[in-house]
């Protein structure tokens, strides 16, 4: 991963952990780079249990069929999946798209129980849009 890909989402995701932080107390939240391909991973924590997993992707790595794992273990594990993608490569209305047949996928593929999805655009200071 290229140095100033990597340094963006290092700021993207500290900035998402930060906020979670701030919205409540009682979680701590860390994030990490994937080695795989330039996507940050923001992990929530309470009373030292994960409670969620937040993907942060990009232009290169948003709607990866090779990814549709890490979401599918996300709502079988947490309940939950949180998909970000940047708005300097997506329009509102296209990534509404993209992250609704992501969804749609995450069920298909092998979902064993009711989850939560959440679709955010991100840009390049931290601030998240919620969209789904």
């Amino acid at each position: 991963m290229k140095q100033e890909v990597k340094a963006y989402l290092d700021t993207v995701a500290g900035r998402r952990a930060q906020h979670l932080q701030k919205q409540d107390p009682s979680i701590k939240a860390s994030h990490t780079l994937d080695d795989r391909a330039p996507r940050g991973v923001v992990k929530a924590e309470k009373e030292g249990s994960i409670v969620a997993f937040e993907f942060i992707e990009t232009a290169k790595t948003a709607a990866v069929h090779a990814y549709l794992e890490d979401y599918v273990f996300a709502a079988n594990e947490f309940g939950t999946v949180s998909v970000a993608l940047p708005e300097t490569d997506y329009t509102p209305a296209i990534a509404t798209t993209i992250l609704s047949d992501l969804r749609g996928r995450i069920a298909k593929s092998g979902a064993t129980r009711k989850f939560i999805f959440a679709g955010y655009l991100y840009d390049g200071m931290g601030n998240f849009r919620k969209l789904l």
